[in-house]
């Protein structure tokens, strides 16, 4: 038996579904059904009730639950303890990238590069929500997120906004001949966006966007983490897309360096996008800490330019520092 044989038993007690603790295990509903087959053969029990198509815990799933939820918060607590040990003497802090966020880690470790040369900090990319869950779990000290706020039991600053003003149409096309780009001209046509499941922030603000103009595209929906990958099946001549990266890095066309694609200005101001450093609230990490502080202090809007840059450059306006309820 493995702890992940005791996680999935647990998710999925809690849920009473394959498919929802499938979602939160980020795995297919097959993949937890035979986790839970292989468990119940190798315990010789029966944890789970499958009547009318209904799931329920059986009687031996029901007196094992609260063992195998004990062995979790058991481990967790070692895992914290190593961690919290391993960071301090490191100094290291690990954080989360959600997709378009690379520009603003770029600015937040060139800041601490030059206030805190004895703190190393780890980026990783992966969706928001998948970085809100490591948070959670304590497996990172720090997420940057998109909108929607981050959940109970942590706190968050805003560091970073901007607006999608930019589409990557198919070239050469006949979009590419309209510039601006009206947001009409992608009426009844395929157009890229995320799956909801894994961003959620972002597949809302879209669809929000064109509705509020009354724009109905034909939805192409996936699940590509990079922008390159988007561009890819843009070249393909798929459909267009928004284009989510920093205005700064597509007005430039030498920065577009996949080819069969035309970055282009919307004629519409597209949806705005909120940036959130998130951390657990319980979090008393010294090193943590003075991260945060020095953003505070610095001003928390890291797409401004570096305070050596900025004569007598203040906190940032409209900064939120919170528990968020």
């Amino acid at each position: 038996m493995e702890l992940r044989d005791l996680e999935y038993f647990a998710l999925v007690a809690d849920e009473l579904h394959y498919g929802r603790a499938a979602a939160r295990l980020h795995v297919s509903p097959a993949a937890v059904r035979r986790r839970i087959r292989d468990l119940e053969c190798e315990l010789g029990l029966v944890l789970f009730d499958r009547t009318d198509g209904r799931l329920s815990l059986a009687p031996a799933g029901g007196e094992l639950l609260p063992a195998a939820r004990r062995a979790l918060a058991a481990t967790g607590e070692v895992e914290d303890a190593a961690r919290h040990l391993r960071a301090a003497r490191l100094g290291e802090l690990r954080i989360g990238c959600a997709p378009g966020a690379a520009r603003l880690v770029d600015a937040l470790i060139g800041k601490v590069a030059r206030e805190h040369a004895d703190i190393a900090v780890l980026a990783a990319p992966m969706w928001s929500l998948q970085a809100l869950d490591a948070v959670a779990r304590g497996d990172l000290q720090l997420a940057l997120v998109r909108d929607p706020l981050p959940p109970q039991g942590t706190s968050s600053l805003i560091v970073g906004r901007y607006r999608d003003e930019h589409v990557a149409v198919p070239a050469p096309g006949p979009l590419t001949r309209q510039v601006p780009v009206p947001l009409g001209a992608f009426e009844g046509l395929p157009f890229l966006i995320n799956e909801r499941d894994i961003a959620p922030g972002v597949h809302d603000a879209t669809v929000r966007f064109f509705a509020d103009h009354g724009v109905a595209p034909l939805w192409q929906h996936h699940r590509l983490r990079e922008p390159e990958q988007v561009l890819s099946l843009v070249a393909a001549g798929t459909a267009s897309a928004l284009v989510h990266a920093h205005p700064a890095d597509v007005t430039d066309p030498a920065n577009v360096t996949c080819p069969g694609v035309a970055v282009l200005p919307l004629a519409e101001p597209g949806p705005e996008h909120r940036f959130h450093l998130v951390w657990r609230s319980d979090d008393s990490s010294p090193l943590l800490h003075s991260l945060i502080d020095l953003v505070c202090d610095h001003g928390c809007d890291l797409d401004e330019p570096a305070e050596d840059d900025v004569p007598n450059a203040g906190a940032a306006e409209g900064v939120t520092t919170s528990d968020v309820r």
